[in-house]
């Protein structure tokens, strides 16, 4: 009944006290349960002695180490456990991942500068791993590659957490062979005041260049690219983008090209034509591209 009443003692107060399941964060799913158990062992220890003494009503040395051993145990045990079970019911969600590869297009060999961002709601991102889809990997978190073969390419970063949750994004990258690159007219001088897809009346003269351009090349099809600077969030700047691109195509279809040789994509914030750190670059990314197809 002694070792029962230590046991007891040393469990109840190894639940209440020692709150080792927070460990998980910080520590992960395999390190949490570790310092948890050490945590708890510590605690239950002298709970144990203690209660052995106040047990038996004496100082009794068998008795204290007995208490001593089980007490530990008995919190170790606890510690664990509770640790262990806090993070299996710990709701864990996959890391958000944001890939991009500059330039994404471009002749062989084209190399590209790739980038990953990835955050996490709980725990820390422990890893990541780059397949750019021709065979090549990388496990930097930022990688350059080079593509030596013409093609369609998905370059996918893979994060993965102290939990071993595991998300990714992607990029796509386009390689052509020389001479058959697509042609992209960047719009020069039609740029968006901040947060406006609206189209300054000064900017149309160059607006009715590109018209003539294409009017004088009827078989030619046109995707209309809008971008913005990184201020704001990448939902919000996919949605302007898109308004800044069917800006310009409403302006092209309205002023004599066949809306049927047109389409708009958003492109958000990717492939910046300057530095974003400073209102000049950020004013340049602020664009619209058209894409020959």
């Amino acid at each position: 009944m002694n070792r029962i009443f230590t046991f007891t003692i040393a469990c109840a107060l190894a639940l209440g006290t020692s709150g080792c399941a927070t460990m998980n964060n910080t520590f992960g799913p395999v390190g949490g349960p570790i310092v948890c158990g050490l945590i708890g062992g510590a605690l239950g220890a002298p709970i144990g002695a203690i209660a052995s003494n106040w047990r038996n009503g004496n100082d009794h040395r068998n008795d204290q180490k007995a208490g001593y051993a089980i007490g530990a145990g008995a919190g170790a045990v606890v510690g664990a456990t509770l640790c262990a079970l806090s993070g299996e019911e710990a709701e864990r969600h996959p890391p958000t991942v944001r890939a991009t590869c500059t330039p994404s297009s471009g002749a062989p060999p084209l190399t590209v500068d790739c980038r990953c961002v990835a955050t996490t709601e709980i725990g820390t991102v422990k890893s990541y791993a780059w397949d750019f889809g021709d065979g090549g990997k990388s496990t930097e978190q930022n990688s350059k590659h080079t593509y030596t073969k013409a093609g369609s390419y998905n370059a996918k970063c893979t994060a993965t957490d102290s939990y071993d949750v595991a998300g990714s994004g992607s990029a796509a990258v386009s390689v052509a062979a020389a001479g058959t690159t697509k042609k992209t007219i960047v719009l020069r001088g039609i740029n968006f005041d901040f947060d406006k897809a609206t189209i300054k009346p000064e900017f149309e003269g160059v607006l009715d260049a590109g018209i003539e351009a294409l009017k004088e090349n009827p078989g030619v099809r046109v995707q209309v690219a809008g971008y913005t600077d990184s201020v704001g969030t990448d939902a919000y700047n996919q949605g302007l983008s898109e308004r800044r691109a069917n800006a310009v195509l409403g302006y092209l279809s309205t002023h004599g090209v066949d809306a049927s040789r047109l389409s708009a994509v958003g492109n958000g914030e990717s492939n910046p034509v300057a530095d974003n750190a400073t209102a000049d670059g950020r004013a340049q990314n602020r664009r619209v591209e058209l894409n020959i197809q």
